[in-house]
C-alpha cells in the first residue's frame, strides 16, 4: 500500500523491511479479556497464531492506527477502533470509550518496544495484561538494489517509521561502506525523535505521528526520484 501511494505521488518506491518478524507462543490467558489494545499489525498476528483466538471476534479491538484496525477488520474482529495516531492517542481512545471496570485489557506486543501502553493504562485505574507475542530481528545486509541506489546518489530520501529501523539502516549502510552515501539523502521520519542525530543530509519529521502526515511532509518538501521505506 505504502509503495502504491509513493508511486502515485511520482516517486520510485522502494519497500525494504529492516526488520522480520519472529513469532512467539501466546502464553495461556486464563481470563476473556475485555478488549484488546494494539500498537501493530505483527501484535494481532501474534495473538491470531494461537487458537484461542478465534473466540475472541467479539471482543473490542482498540488500535494505534487505520491500517492495524483494517487487519483486525479483515480476520474477523466486529467493533474496531483505531486513535489514528501514536501509543498515547490509543490510551486516551480506551480511556474515553471504556471504564475501569470492564475487565482486564490484553495488551500484545513485541518483545522490544518504545511505547508503555499496559502501564499508562494501569495509571488511568485499567486493568492490563502485557503478553509479548512476536520480536522483530534485524535483517544482516541491505539489499542489492539499496546499496546500489544509495552508491549512484539515487536514493533522495528514507522513510523512517520507528527509531530501531532507522538505526538499523544506518548500521547496515556503515557495515556496506556507505555511511557517507547517507549525507546526501534526506530521512523522512515519522516524528522528530526517530531520526534524531543520525547522519542524514537532512531530517524531516511529519506533523503528526502517522503516514498521511509523513507523505504530506515528503510532497512539500519537494520530492525525490526515489524513496526507501524502512
Amino acid at each position: 500500500m505504502t509503495a502504491a501511494r509513493l508511486e502515485a505521488l511520482g516517486h520510485e518506491a522502494m519497500i525494504v523491511p529492516m526488520l522480520e518478524r519472529v513469532l512467539l507462543p501466546l502464553p495461556p490467558i486464563d481470563e476473556l479479556p475485555a478488549a484488546i489494545a494494539l500498537t501493530s499489525a505483527n501484535a494481532l498476528a501474534g495473538i491470531e497464531a494461537s487458537p484461542e483466538s478465534r473466540h475472541w471476534r467479539h471482543i473490542p479491538v482498540f488500535s494505534v492506527g487505520g491500517r492495524t484496525a483494517e487487519a483486525a477488520r479483515e480476520a474477523g474482529y466486529i467493533d474496531v477502533r483505531s486513535a489514528d495516531g501514536d501509543s498515547s492517542d490509543l490510551v486516551r481512545l480506551i480511556e474515553a470509550t471504556l471504564t475501569p471496570t470492564i475487565g482486564t485489557i490484553l495488551y500484545p506486543a513485541a518483545t522490544e518496544r518504545s511505547g508503555h501502553v499496559d502501564t499508562a493504562l494501569r495509571s488511568a485505574g485499567f486493568r492490563a495484561r502485557l503478553v509479548e507475542v512476536y520480536r522483530m530481528q534485524p535483517i544482516e545486509s541491505l539489499p542489492d538494489a539499496v546499496r546500489e541506489s544509495l552508491s549512484a546518489g539515487r536514493l533522495g530520501g528514507v522513510l523512517l517509521y520507528s527509531r530501531r529501523t532507522a538505526e538499523t539502516f544506518v548500521r547496515l549502510a556503515q557495515l556496506a561502506g556507505l555511511v557517507g552515501a547517507l549525507r546526501g539523502t534526506t530521512g523522512f521520519a515519522l516524528s522528530p525523535s526517530i531520526a534524531a542525530g543520525l547522519p542524514f543530509g537532512r531530517i524531516v519529521a511529519a506533523a503528526e505521528p502517522n503516514e498521511d502526515a509523513l507523505l504530506d511532509v515528503l510532497t512539500d518538501d519537494g520530492g525525490t526520484s526515489a524513496a526507501g521505506k524502512c
